[in-house]
């Protein structure tokens, strides 16, 4: 008789840490891939920093 309840608590207790393990398994949050974000930090309308050569071409204007 002791034997038939030992073997039962210990079922029990078995079954209660793999149901607990498998209830603390799996991600968290959303269940799905975000979207990639887009750059929300930069103006739209911005005019191109001049380069080098545009910028020569612009003092050699000036001079003459």
């Amino acid at each position: 008789m002791k034997a038939t309840h030992t073997l039962q608590l210990k079922r029990l207790l078995i079954s209660t840490v793999l149901l607990s393990a498998l209830a603390g398994c799996g991600q968290s949050g959303p269940l799905y891939l975000p979207e990639p974000q887009t750059e929300q930090n930069q103006p739209q309308n911005t005019a191109q920093p001049a380069t080098t050569a545009e910028q020569a071409k612009a003092q050699q204007s000036q001079e003459q």
